[in-house]
């Protein structure tokens, strides 16, 4: 054979054109495959195919973030730098779909606040001395799996768990995702310049079988601390005071105790904080406690019978409840006023979150607070009643924050005792303000929020997406306490991967499809090519 001729001939020519041209495509392929993924990996350039958009930080975030970021900086002077530490290599962690979820969250942080955010990675098994500053002491351990938020000195330690939500059932297998609210508390927390304290008063009775109300307020930046009012003092730098579900009375200072816990509350509310109380139908009458709330305006509805024994109300609404008995009702949100101003940004949405309140007492304004009709001269609309009290310098005023429905009813022991109407809802949280003046021009404030509810901060009213009651509480911490808190930004519930709900039949076909449709469409594909270059 003549190999001149050969390596002239059409065949070797265009076979080897052929060749070379397949072999520098690949190249081209692989290089901008790698070149693509590393770009990739450095600018977050991901699409997030996830129904609950897992990956995704939230509008809301960054809003957030961007806000708490500029107030914070125009108050120090100075510009905010954070870190996010993670605890392993970042190999590691994305191999780790917990892990990954975490680290996702933290990267797109960068991303958007390039300038503030800095993640970082230290190995705590090849240098455990790198993160000894943040051990809260000399035994803490920090493992491979925690999460440091730094920023100056204050910094906050997490576990992997505490970036997911947990059901009572199951405290192995996470049902949703957290990361976001999770780690913008953290950041929120460090950059304040002091964390504000929240008390839960004790030894009245007082006991949190739910511990989700104390991890949302750990999520707002608060410090938490038990405090018994008959033997401590309340802390200076406490900004939210919370008495849950007390079951004996607070102690004034009479000619058996010559301590008086009312009185210290009394002085706490005078400094300009904030104090939340929750009882339900099943608290029994504290007279000390309640005589003082009505001084705020509050007073939590009870009838008394002939012998003289006390019984609550119950509110039952079977129009507008989640169960068959009608006591777990959804409350219908005020429009006008100070309490509708605290939940504004749940109602500025198309479809605003129901807020629920279970096994709710109502609550009445005091008599000596005079009922004022607001009206406004251009839209009657924004019309609204309010509860309003002056003596001796002092100014209150008792606004409504959710009502119930004018379908409602009131029970005690056994019997309806009163109906709502449409001019006169049930009331089931109110919050009251009082004022005072620091110079001509200027103000102060403190409040009351009052709840007929301790159910409201139960974990499946708080852990759940559907349910507003967690964004009550945080926009309520927000007006009430003056602090950054995470308003808005919600966990994210996994998408259920079950397929029991198809037979085995079923998924032998979807298998059968699958693989034989696209295998039968490239064969076709194969043919019609062959047949096209044979006769061409």
């Amino acid at each position: 054979m003549n190999n001149g001729s050969f390596l002239r001939s059409r065949k070797f020519r265009h076979g080897s054109t052929a060749a070379l041209l397949t072999a520098f495509l690949i190249a081209v392929v692989v290089i901008i495959n790698i070149t693509f993924t590393a770009l990739a990996q450095k600018y977050m350039w991901y699409t997030d195919m996830t129904t609950e958009k897992l990956y995704t930080l939230s509008p809301e975030a960054i809003e957030l973030m961007d806000t708490s970021f500029k107030k914070v900086e125009a108050e120090r002077g100075e510009e905010i730098k954070v870190e996010i530490i993670f605890c392993d290599e970042k190999d590691n962690l994305m191999a780790e779909t917990t892990q990954r979820y975490v680290l996702e969250t933290a990267l797109q942080l960068q991303t958007e606040f390039p300038d503030i955010i800095d993640v970082k990675f230290i190995d705590v098994w090849t240098n455990p001395s790198a993160v000894d500053k943040y051990r809260a002491n000399a035994h803490s351990n920090i493992f491979s799996t925690n999460v440091i938020v730094a920023s100056g000195t204050e910094f906050r330690v997490y576990a992997l768990q505490a970036f997911y939500v947990f059901s009572d059932a199951d405290s192995t297998t996470p049902w949703s995702y957290n990361g976001e609210k999770k780690l913008a508390s953290g950041i929120l927390a460090c950059i304040q310049a002091e964390s504000p304290i929240a008390c839960f008063t004790m030894n009245h009775g007082e006991a949190f079988y739910d511990r989700e109300f104390l991890y949302l307020m750990e999520d707002a930046g608060y410090k938490l601390q038990q405090l018994d009012l008959a033997t401590e003092e309340i802390p200076e730098d406490c900004r939210m005071l919370i008495t849950y579900k007390p079951q004996s009375d607070f102690l004034v200072k009479d000619k058996f105790s010559d301590i008086s816990e009312i009185a210290k509350l009394d002085a706490y509310l005078d400094a300009t904080n904030a104090y939340m109380v929750f009882l339900d139908p099943q608290t029994p009458v504290l007279n000390n406690l309640e005589e003082y709330l009505e001084e705020w305006g509050v007073v939590f509805d009870r009838v008394t019978d002939d012998a003289g024994i006390n019984y609550s109300y119950t509110i039952k609404d079977t129009t507008k409840s989640l169960t068959v008995d009608g006591y777990t009702i959804q409350g219908d949100y005020t429009l006008n006023g100070l309490g509708a101003s605290i939940t504004t940004d749940m109602r500025d949405v198309a479809y605003p979150p129901k807020v629920i309140f279970q096994n709710a007492m109502s609550i009445s304004y005091a008599k000596n607070y005079d009922s004022i009709y607001y009206e406004d001269e251009e839209d009657a609309t924004k019309n609204y009643w309010y509860g309003t009290y002056y003596s001796n310098g002092v100014s209150r005023s008792i606004y409504d924050i959710f009502l119930s429905s004018p379908n409602a009813e009131a029970f005690a022991n056994g019997e309806k005792v009163e109906s709502a109407s449409t001019l006169d809802p049930f009331k089931l949280m109110t919050v009251t303000r009082e004022s005072r003046m620091v110079d001509n021009t200027n103000a102060d404030y403190s409040y009351v929020l009052a709840c007929g509810s301790t159910q409201f901060l139960s974990q499946d009213m708080l852990q759940s997406p559907t349910y507003g009651n967690t964004d009550v509480l945080l926009s309520a911490m927000r007006s009430m306490g003056k602090e950054l808190v995470t308003v808005g930004l919600k966990h994210k519930p996994f998408a259920s991967t079950d397929i029991d709900t198809i037979t085995t039949q079923q998924a032998n076909q979807y298998t059968v499809v699958l693989t034989a449709v696209p295998t039968a469409i490239i064969f076709g594909l194969g043919i019609f090519v062959m047949v096209r270059r044979k006769y061409a």
